[in-house]
């Protein structure tokens, strides 16, 4: 594969690095910083999408929205770095806050599809290395102004230049020779065909329009809400933007979202009224809301923790090993384990929600000791104490390795796990270590290839090189048949399951906590809570 900027950048530079990105984004078992809970609060007021439970979702029974009234989100996972820059969200609660005041050309919605949001239309050339973008009309800031072609560049020449974290979502872009063509059309120009843009677009987290001229310390967007206050580390206050592009919504007259440390205190809250919605619970969490009256949301997720084998380091460059392990999980019991059943069982091949996604490609892995021991024997590693390493970053991430190694005992397999804290990890073993674990929200495939599994990659953590996958990659990059694609994209995924570096054996779920008064919150893949934080979409019926 030729060298492209899109794969090879410095991660140090600009502040730029995979513990930031994963901060947040639905890194739900981060529990840092954030100040006392009770001085925090005051009184008053898809194929495929989810699941849930206590009427959490909704529905015919919440019947027609209802304006007014204030929501108080007890957001986990937020610290003293909390930060409103819309293009460098750090945190959990950065994410929650961001998705207030922002919004973008696309969004992904609640079954893991691309949906026009800002943008009126996405149009390619012939070789998609152009795209066309109509903003719709009568769009406006939260100052007031209009917002137009020249904004949307502005966005994303502040992310190339700042090599934030939404660069990688934008291919070979050129902003040099991309253009506002009129105030509401923009024509982005790459430098090789990139087919790939809409659905890369749906990591709108990333990708907020923001005002020519923006600063962060006094920010402006053109989100469902305004500024009103904030402290970093421990709440903000947004409000109603009355000319929202998306009317009557927001529903909601204010937004408090509030810093809390641990999910014992977010529980407590919830059930005293001092909150009305937490997000980021736990399986062991359910019971406990549900029987004091609380509606829990359970989002079936494409979020996913995978276990990485480093394909370029011994023992792990050996497939045998790396299937021998594949066989080796009992993924139903790690579900039941870890996650209360409430977890999707995965088979080692990412982006289960994308629309090339099929699993009659490959058959589901089930735990097969007598193959697993064969295969590993095969690979070298009988007798070996394997180093697994993890860290209390996302859901799971601490339980499923301590599930891996009792269940590896079964054909006395000996692996030794590490917990580090997270920031000796992202420091000494993340990318570096050959076997350890990592965290996605839900992308599109190709968009996850692109940041995960090409050589170069940003965030490769197995370190995966086979050239006809890149190949592969290239080609369906460049086409706008989706047919190809489709054919495309199935012959890498048989690769990922066949050879990959990858043990997936779960996507994970999402789980929140809802006032009984509150509706509007549904279930959704992303990996994100709340519905992905579109609070615009709530309400408050008492």
């Amino acid at each position: 594969m030729s060298e492209d900027k899109s794969f090879n950048l410095n991660l140090d530079q600009g502040g730029l690095t995979r513990r930031k990105i994963l901060q947040g984004a639905g890194a739900g078992a981060l529990m840092i910083g954030g100040g006392s809970i009770l001085a925090a609060c005051g009184g008053g007021s898809s194929s495929g999408g989810g699941a849930t439970t206590g009427g959490g979702g909704g529905g015919e029974s919440e019947g027609k929205p209802v304006a007014g009234g204030v929501l108080r989100v007890g957001a986990q996972g937020g610290s003293n770095t909390d930060s409103l820059d819309a293009h460098n969200v750090l945190t959990n609660a950065d994410y929650a806050r961001a998705a207030q005041l922002y919004d973008a050309l696309v969004r992904i919605d609640n079954k893991g599809q691309p949906q026009l949001v800002l943008a009126e239309s996405l149009e390619p050339n012939k070789d998609a290395t152009e795209w066309t973008v109509k903003l719709k009309k009568g769009l406006k800031f939260h100052d007031g102004s209009p917002v137009e072609a020249k904004d949307v560049l502005y966005s994303f020449n502040r992310i190339v230049k700042g090599k934030y974290p939404g660069l990688y979502a934008l291919g070979s872009i050129n902003m040099k020779k991309s253009k506002a063509v009129d105030p509401l059309t923009v024509t982005f120009v790459f430098d090789k065909p990139y087919s790939l843009l809409e659905e890369a677009l749906t990591l709108h987290w990333y990708l907020y329009i923001v005002p020519t001229g923006y600063n962060p310390k006094k920010p402006i967007g053109c989100g469902p809400f305004k500024l009103k206050s904030f402290t970093p580390g421990r709440e903000s206050v947004t409000v109603k933007f009355d000319e929202y592009w998306d009317a009557p919504k927001p529903y909601l007259d204010e937004v408090k979202t509030i810093n809390i440390a641990e999910e014992t205190a977010q529980v407590n809250a919830l059930q005293a009224g001092q909150v009305d919605v937490v997000d980021y619970v736990t399986a062991a969490s359910i019971a406990t809301l549900e029987s004091s009256g609380q509606k829990v949301v359970i989002s079936k997720s494409g979020g996913w923790v995978p276990f990485t084998m480093r394909v370029d380091k011994a023992p792990y460059s050996d497939n045998n090993l790396r299937e021998g392990l594949r066989w080796l999980v009992d993924r139903e019991q790690m579900n039941q384990s870890v996650f209360s059943g409430n977890g999707t069982i995965g088979n080692d091949v990412f982006g289960i929600y994308d629309k090339f996604y099929d699993k009659s490609l490959f058959p589901q892995r089930e735990q097969d000791l007598e193959k697993a021991e064969a295969l590993i024997k095969k690979g070298n590693a009988e007798g070996q104490t394997l180093q697994l390493i993890s860290t209390p970053n996302a859901p799971g991430m601490t339980q499923m390795p301590q599930v891996l190694k009792t269940q590896a005992e079964a054909i006395n397999l000996s692996i030794n796990v590490t917990i580090q804290p997270t920031t000796e990890y992202f420091a000494r073993s993340y990318l570096k270590v050959p076997f350890s674990m990592d965290y996605w929200p839900y992308a599109p495939y190709l968009v996850d290839v692109s940041q995960a599994t090409l050589p170069g990659a940003p965030f490769s953590a197995t370190f995966f090189n086979n050239p006809t996958y890149t190949k592969l990659f290239e080609e369906a990059s460049a086409t706008l048949d989706e047919g190809k694609k489709g054919e495309i994209v199935h012959e890498m995924m048989k690769m990922d399951y066949d050879e990959g570096g990858y043990i997936i054996p779960i996507f994970f779920p999402v789980i929140d906590g809802v006032a009984p008064y509150v509706y509007g919150v549904e279930p959704s893949v992303t990996g994100q809570a709340l519905s992905t934080f579109q609070f615009q979409n709530f309400w408050i019926k008492k």
